[in-house]
């Protein structure tokens, strides 16, 4: 079998591997994470087999989409995937029940979850944030990095190209169009629960199907009482350190879950 990092051009592949273990095809999340990640493919005569993602900031490393073809599962590959982009730094990843005994042989531990939302939001808008602009850039950083505890310039930059971030006085949100029909929504960093309701309004008004993975109580009731359904918590879970750094008290939701 051939280990190798991934190009744009294994995204057909990686989009059908996904959709034989029964994930969205998302190509545009392959695109992002190619792109701005470290991708890596295992392949054998018949072609993909499996896949993982490693982000990597200077504070630590954010491991995600770890699939194997249903071919060759338990045949220890995923471990293999995992392994190969695991350094002695921290490391952290959200996992299905499914994938926790796995990552715990590792060395992950939880420290915390997200429960994952979909639908359309029948609720209405806050108006209370605005677009943001290039100016914006070094604010929403430093903010980002104080919330998280990574730097991810990139991930503003590309955010701000897009035309999708909103900030407030009392936070920001941002969205990504994964696909055609399906925007998600985050970052939502946020002074209180009532602010990240307010900012996740603004952002899911007129946008069709959105999803959001959140984790505070009261946001949670939010989104299921303005029409999104939950589709199961996933584990929060960390390497190398005892919990996520920065002020996590503020992050009510990620943009994408191999992002951090």
């Amino acid at each position: 079998m051939e280990l190798r990092r991934l190009t744009v051009n294994d995204i057909p592949a990686c989009a059908d591997l996904a959709e034989s273990r029964s994930w969205p095809r998302e190509e545009n999340k392959w695109a992002f994470l190619i792109t701005y990640s470290e991708a890596w493919g295992l392949f054998d005569d018949e072609g993909l087999v499996g896949t993982t993602i490693a982000t990597r900031y200077p504070e630590l490393t954010s491991v995600a989409m770890v699939l194997v073809a249903q071919r060759r599962e338990r045949q220890g590959h995923a471990r293999r995937l995992v392994s190969h982009v695991l350094d002695t730094g921290v490391s952290t990843l959200v996992s299905t029940k499914m994938g926790q005994p796995l990552y715990e042989q590792l060395g992950f531990h939880a420290v915390g979850f997200v429960d994952i939302h979909a639908g359309y939001f029948t609720g209405p808008i806050s108006d209370i944030s605005q677009i943001a602009t290039a100016a914006d850039l070094d604010e929403l950083v430093a903010l980002d990095t104080k919330v998280t505890g990574i730097t991810r310039t990139f991930l503003w930059e590309s955010l701000l190209a897009m035309g999708t971030v909103r900030v407030s006085s009392h936070g920001v949100v941002g969205s990504y169009h994964v696909r055609p029909d399906l925007l998600v929504i985050g970052p939502v960093i946020a002074d209180s629960p009532a602010d990240a309701c307010a900012l996740i309004a603004d952002a899911a008004v007129g946008h069709g199907r959105v999803r959001v993975d959140v984790h505070d109580p009261e946001v949670i009731a939010f989104v299921r009482e303005h029409g999104l359904e939950s589709f199961g918590e996933c584990a929060w879970m960390v390497r190398g350190a005892d919990r996520l750094p920065g002020d996590r008290t503020r992050y009510h939701a990620p943009i994408l879950q191999a992002l951090g």
